[in-house]
């Protein structure tokens, strides 16, 4: 039952359009907001028993459609990710500027990977403070308003004004409670942030001051 599932008619009946192997499932899944034809998605070879624990496989990976599922590319070292094996991946379309794509890949060198050209080329942007336990946080998000304005949920809650080239901490251990999992950006007003962790709910109306 693994995979990726399709709908075309509000959920009666489902086709599955992506499938890998049966210990590889779906770990993000991101829309083209302009497109909903396009879509990228992350695959990830994953396996967990009381004693003994992989993420990461030969069934992990960054696929790509541009016909709402029929056809799928899986980007590799040649588009610029990273080459080996390869685990969990969190994904973010820049609202704004939908060329914009970013992906946060779990890899021997765990690190922060852009596209400018909608997802046809990838470069790296960083290695550095995004590798805090990958396979549990791997959110990142984009300013519906401005695509190098990024936050990125881990223990703590860190923010990057140049693209993911450099991080600082907004929420640190004693902000609020640690270990987080949701966010939610106001289209209208960026300043405006939702977050949830382990111990609930925050509300920022200041862009992440207060």
């Amino acid at each position: 039952d693994r995979g990726i599932f399709k709908t075309n008619n509000g959920g009666d009946s489902w086709e599955k359009i992506l499938f890998v192997n049966d210990t590889t499932g779906c770990a993000d899944m991101v829309m083209d907001p302009n497109n909903p034809n396009k879509l990228f998605v992350a695959m990830y070879h994953y396996s967990r028993k009381p004693w003994f624990f992989k993420s990461g496989g030969s069934g992990s990976g960054l696929y790509m459609t541009v016909d709402g599922g029929k056809d799928w590319k899986k980007l590799t070292s040649k588009d610029g990710l990273p080459e080996g094996e390869i685990g969990r991946i969190g994904l973010a379309i820049a609202p704004g500027n939908s060329k914009v794509v970013y992906a946060l890949i779990e890899s021997e060198k765990t690190g922060l990977y852009k596209s400018i050209d909608g997802g046809n080329k990838w470069n790296l942007v960083t290695t550095e403070t995004v590798d805090d336990r990958p396979f549990y946080y791997h959110e990142i998000y984009v300013d519906p308003k401005n695509e190098n304005h990024l936050i990125y949920l881990h223990s703590v809650v860190s923010e990057s004004i140049d693209g993911g080239k450099s991080w600082k901490t907004i929420l640190p251990y004693y902000g609020v409670h640690p270990d987080h999992h949701a966010f939610w950006w106001s289209s209208e007003n960026p300043d405006y942030m939702i977050e949830g962790n382990d111990g609930g709910l925050n509300i920022s109306r200041d862009g992440g001051h207060n």
